[in-house]
C-alpha cells in the first residue's frame, strides 16, 4: 500500500508524486535551447533612476527629501580637501570603496508640512547646471505636489545649487504663492554693491557668476523675501541656526515637533566620508574656510552631544543620519536606514 512520501516538512501524496514525476518526464524530453526566437532579446537595465524622493516624519511634521540629482567634481583636488595630502585623500576614499579620482555629491531639497504650512528648504538648481540636476520640480509632482501649493521657501544660501529652482527657464517665480526667507546677513552680502569673496578659491570668472546669479534670482522675490536672523523662529517648530563660513549668512534649520528633530545642515558638511573624519578639510567655495571649519565641529558637536537627527544637502540621498565622535577628534556618519513607512 503506498504510503504518504515527506521531503522536508512538506507532505506529498502518491497522486502528488505522480505529477511531479509526469512533468519532469516532459520537461526532459523537451529540448532547451534559451528563449523562444520570437522573444526580443533582453533589455538593458542601464538608464535613470527612478523615484528621487523619500518620505519620513518629525514628530507630527510631515517630511520628504526630495533629490534635485546629483553632481561630481573631477579631478577633487584643489576644489575639495586641499589640506589634505594626496596619500591621505586617496587613502580615505579608498577605505569607503569610493572612487578616488572624483567626488561625487547629492543635492537633497526638504519638504516640511508643519500645521498647515508647505515649507520647502532650498530648491535645487535649476536650469543653473548640467543635466544631472534640476530634477526637483518633476520629483516634486511625483511626491503629489504641485509649486503654487508651496507656502514657503527657505533658502539656507545663496549659492546656485540652492537656489537655482526658485525661477522657471523664461525667469518667473517657480513657487507663485511662497513668501520666501533667508538670513539678513546673506541678503545684505550678495545684493550689496561688491560681496567680498577674496577668499573664494574659485576663478574670479566664476566668481563674477556667482555674485550675478544670486542678486538676480534674489532680486526676483525681493517683495516677499523676509530677512531672518540666528534664533528666530520661521514657523512653530523652525528655528534659525547660525552656521557662517560657507557664506557669511549660511543658516542651518532646527525642526522639532514633540520630542523629535531634524537638524537640517544644508552645506556645513559636503561629503559623508572626508567631512566628517576631517571637519578641517574644506571646500574652495567656503566664502571663509576657517570659519567654516569651525561652524562643522560645532555643529558635528552639538548633534553627536544631543543623538540629533541630521539632514546634509549634498549628503548620500536621502541624507539622513546621525553623527557620533570616533577617535582622534574626528567624526562618523552614521546615515538612517531606509523605511518603507513613515513611522
Amino acid at each position: 500500500m503506498w504510503k504518504d512520501e515527506r521531503i522536508g516538512k512538506a507532505t506529498f501524496t502518491r497522486r502528488d508524486v505522480l505529477k511531479i514525476a509526469g512533468a519532469a518526464g516532459i520537461m526532459a524530453a523537451l529540448p532547451w535551447s534559451g528563449a523562444p526566437e520570437a522573444v526580443a532579446a533582453a533589455p538593458t537595465l542601464k538608464g535613470r533612476q527612478a523615484g528621487g524622493y523619500y518620505r519620513f516624519v518629525i514628530g507630527e511634521i510631515e517630511a520628504v527629501v526630495i533629490s534635485d540629482g546629483g553632481l561630481s567634481f573631477k579631478p577633487i583636488q584643489p576644489t575639495w580637501a586641499p589640506e589634505a595630502s594626496k596619500e591621505d585623500l586617496e587613502g580615505m576614499l579608498r577605505s569607503a570603496f569610493l572612487p578616488t579620482d572624483r567626488l561625487n555629491l547629492e543635492v537633497n531639497t526638504l519638504l516640511l508640512k508643519i500645521g498647515g504650512e508647505l515649507v520647502l528648504v532650498d530648491t535645487g538648481a535649476g536650469n543653473l547646471f548640467g543635466p544631472t540636476l534640476g530634477k526637483m520640480p518633476e520629483r516634486l509632482a511625483a511626491s503629489g505636489v504641485r509649486p503654487e501649493q508651496v507656502t514657503a521657501v527657505v533658502i539656507s544660501h545663496a549659492h546656485g545649487d540652492h537656489f537655482g529652482g526658485l525661477l522657471d527657464a523664461a525667469g518667473k517665480p517657480v513657487f507663485p504663492n511662497a513668501a520666501y526667507f533667508a538670513s539678513k546677513t546673506e541678503i545684505d552680502y550678495w545684493t550689496g554693491p561688491a560681496p567680498d569673496m577674496s577668499k573664494l578659491r574659485i576663478p574670479d570668472e566664476n566668481k563674477k557668476v556667482f555674485a550675478a546669479n544670486a542678486k538676480r534670482y534674489l532680486g526676483a522675490i525681493k517683495d516677499r523675501l523676509a530677512p531672518v536672523s540666528a534664533g528666530q523662529k520661521i514657523l512653530p517648530g523652525m528655528e534659525v541656526l547660525s552656521a557662517p563660513g560657507h557664506t557669511p549668512g549660511h543658516i542651518a534649520l532646527l525642526v522639532s515637533s514633540g520630542k523629535e528633530a531634524l537638524l537640517n545642515a544644508a552645506d556645513t558638511v559636503h561629503h559623508h566620508v572626508l567631512m566628517f573624519a576631517h571637519p578641517e578639510w574644506t571646500s574652495a567655495f567656503d566664502s571663509d574656510p576657517k570659519l567654516a571649519a569651525e561652524t562643522r565641529r560645532k555643529i558635528f558637536d552639538r548633534a553627536a552631544a544631543e543623538g540629533l537627527r541630521v539632514l546634509g544637502y549634498h549628503l548620500p540621498f536621502p541624507g539622513i543620519g546621525h553623527v557620533r565622535t570616533s577617535k582622534g577628534g574626528g567624526f562618523e556618519w552614521l546615515p538612517e536606514p531606509w523605511s518603507w513607512t513613515m513611522a
